[in-house]
């Protein structure tokens, strides 16, 4: 690094790096608990109480994800793929709930496995588009700064001269 804009730079690729690992590690954290909601969902009989209390366990997962949605940076709330993860999270949070009551309560209705698999694959590729986005435009923005880097450019200089000279460019 020869400047501060450049280590300035590096800290906020460091802090990004950071962030995008978090997020990840969040959403394999949710997808944990629900590949196990599956195989109960699965089951020919399954315990209403045991699935109740997986999806009381799931609805704490996902609210101390959406905890972690929120506390992101505000690089990531300038993303469509940002809002969208939030609303795909909010809506996958309810319907936990409501699974979760029905589940536990006398008449003891489960979620139909389709259902809980399409809302569950929402919110997970939702998020995972979002990691995606994000780590996509902090490769271009490294890759902006890296061009604009002194050495970069007069190596860019050099470059054309040489093909200037041999008669191959401008």
């Amino acid at each position: 690094m020869q400047t501060f804009d450049q280590y300035s730079q590096f800290l906020r690729a460091a802090v990004a790096d950071e962030e995008s690992l978090q997020l990840g590690e969040s959403l394999q954290g949710m997808a944990a608990p629900i590949e196990t909601l599956v195989g109960l969902l699965r089951q020919p009989d399954p315990d209403a109480n045991a699935v109740a209390q997986h999806l009381l366990g799931l609805m704490e997962v996902a609210r101390q994800h959406g905890a972690l949605v929120q506390a992101l940076g505000g690089d990531w709330h300038r993303f469509y793929e940002f809002n969208a993860h939030a609303k795909t999270l909010a809506h996958f949070r309810t319907r936990v709930a409501l699974w979760a009551r029905e589940a536990a309560e006398s008449h003891q209705r489960l979620p139909v496995l389709s259902e809980f698999e399409l809302a569950a694959w929402r919110v997970l590729g939702a998020g995972a588009l979002l990691l995606d986005v994000y780590e996509q435009s902090a490769q271009r923005a490294q890759d902006a700064a890296a061009s604009r880097s002194p050495f970069v450019w007069r190596l860019r200089r050099a470059w054309r001269r040489f093909l200037t000279v041999l008669h191959w460019g401008p």
